[in-house]
């Protein structure tokens, strides 16, 4: 159980990280107070590899230390980064990564190597498409309105419609990912879950 432990940490420590690289590789938009960035795609390879328990862990620890002033998103960090105009998406990408780590968790199966690739490779684009990147526009635009005092017409010309094609590709190229990587996705994931005989192993 211990060493299942550390490699769960290891993990957890690793796609942090990646959350990190990805989050300082930036465009901004020209008026627009959302940058483009690879968080989603970050987020959406984060919940293909971890179980959800640690994928929400994972990107949850980035926005603590970003809370004591770490500059993480964006080079940016502290308070004021947590509360500003994409606190709405930051917030979201923990649940964001537990959702597609829920939802990839059941779409793998032990058939998983059998099943059209093409089919396969849709499966995995909604999942990720639904989860990494639409689901962060739910909180996102609404603190986006909060924040600037736009209207809604106005927040989803600034933070969501500049971002809908590069969402797609991001999430196309996760899918791609997780088919050509089908079988290690498998073990890594198993390799994290606790077994139920754990739990009668301790209390027996």
């Amino acid at each position: 159980m211990q060493t299942r432990s550390i490699r769960s940490l290891v993990f957890i420590a690793l796609f942090a990280a990646l959350f990190i690289v990805m989050s300082s590789l930036t465009i901004k938009l020209g008026g627009s107070f959302v940058p483009i960035t690879l968080q989603t795609l970050a987020v959406a390879l984060t919940g293909l590899f971890l179980t959800p328990r640690n994928a929400f862990i994972s990107i949850a620890a980035v926005i603590v230390l970003t809370a004591f002033g770490l500059p993480l998103f964006s080079g940016q960090g502290g308070i004021a980064t947590l509360t500003g105009h994409t606190a709405g998406y930051i917030f979201a990408f923990p649940f964001c990564a537990l959702f597609v780590s829920l939802a990839v968790g059941g779409f793998l199966r032990p058939d998983s190597g059998k099943r059209n690739k093409y089919a396969a490779l849709i499966g995995f684009f909604i999942i990720f498409e639904l989860f990494s990147s639409l689901f962060a526009y739910i909180p996102g635009i609404p603190w986006l309105m909060h924040i600037t005092g736009f209207s809604l017409p106005e927040a989803l010309i600034a933070g969501f419609y500049p971002f809908l094609i590069g969402d797609a590709l991001k999430s196309f190229a996760a899918a791609a990912l997780a088919i050509s990587l089908t079988p290690y996705i498998i073990h890594i994931r198993a390799s994290a879950a606790q077994p139920k005989t754990d739990k009668a192993s301790y209390t027996a």
